[in-house]
């Protein structure tokens, strides 16, 4: 349990709101493969676990700052929300005021490592998802983009044997070179042929001819109770089968409708098809809710209809 006087707090919150943060010796930023809520409890606990005192703050709607200060040493860390799946991070660390780098990438080891072993633990649901699902699987790939603080990784699916790909926008605003990986392990470079940030969708053209798609018919209305499976490439992990199970009736949200599931949805599962026991494509996976790794939110095939219809 963390004791800090009414003074101490003032005084963190003065340092932590002091434009001159990271002014010296600025920190790179980086992107972390977690929901800025998982980041930020992360490092709480692992400044508490070392002794220091910590304050927390958010001068932003969108930035926490956290500082943690235990006698001549001290953290200094921003994040911020890349995605609904990742965070932007940047820290420092400095004993008397002088930068240690050491630390800074035992850290930096800790929350890779943490990312990587936190999303190698799941279920294996395939002995229990049906043929006409897992018949799927060849035309599910997996996208990688590159952006200003590294690489991004997420899954996509083909709608056409030309090439075309379709997966979720959110994660590509400032990607500076798209690829596909498929099923085989084959690497080929996308081209951005559309892109709906509203609807959260892209359409992905990869110019090679392809053997399988996934048929754009056969979707319906969703029961509330219905099994739902999704096939995608999470973070760190191969192609992955999840099972899950629509709750509730669809959520408008800005204007659009969404199914919330309760199905495990990693980072990484963005742009995931969707579909019902009959293999039928029925959504494609938008992200989780933040903080939970097994809310997750829905984009309606009827929205990808539409954005696919207009030019």
């Amino acid at each position: 349990m963390i004791k800090i006087g009414a003074f101490s707090i003032l005084i963190f919150s003065l340092l932590l709101a002091s434009p001159s943060l990271f002014a010296d010796n600025e920190g790179p930023q980086r992107l972390c493969s977690l929901p800025m809520v998982e980041v930020e409890k992360i490092l709480f606990d692992c400044l508490v676990d070392s002794g220091f005192d910590v304050s927390k703050t958010s001068p932003e709607s969108d930035q926490i700052f956290l500082l943690g200060l235990k006698g001549s040493e001290r953290w200094e860390m921003i994040l911020r929300p890349f995605s609904p799946l990742a965070s932007y991070l940047r820290m420092k660390y400095t004993v008397n005021g002088q930068p240690q780098q050491g630390k800074l990438d035992e850290l930096w080891a800790y929350l890779e490592g943490y990312s990587r072993d936190h999303h190698s633990e799941r279920k294996d649901f395939e002995q229990e998802i049906p043929p006409t699902v897992l018949s799927q699987n060849q035309s599910v790939v997996c996208i990688k983009a590159k952006v200003e603080q590294g690489e991004i990784q997420f899954s996509g699916f083909i709608v056409d044997k030309k090439g075309l790909i379709i997966s979720t926008a959110h994660d590509l605003k400032d990607a500076q070179e798209i690829s596909a990986i498929l099923h085989n392990g084959q690497k080929l470079k996308g081209d951005l042929v559309k892109i709906d940030y509203h609807r959260d969708l892209i359409l992905i053209d990869i110019n090679f001819k392809l053997n399988s798609s996934i048929s754009l018919k056969g979707g319906r209305f969703l029961k509330n109770g219905e099994k739902v499976y999704s096939i995608g490439y999470p973070f760190n992990l191969q192609r992955t089968v999840h099972s899950g199970m629509i709750d509730g009736p669809p959520r408008l949200v800005d204007h659009l409708p969404l199914w919330r599931v309760e199905m495990e949805t990693l980072p990484g599962s963005s742009g995931s098809p969707v579909f019902d026991v009959q293999g039928n494509l029925v959504a494609i996976v938008k992200g989780r809710y933040r903080g939970t790794e097994t809310v997750g939110f829905l984009i309606p095939l009827d929205t990808i209809l539409e954005f696919l219809r207009e030019k």
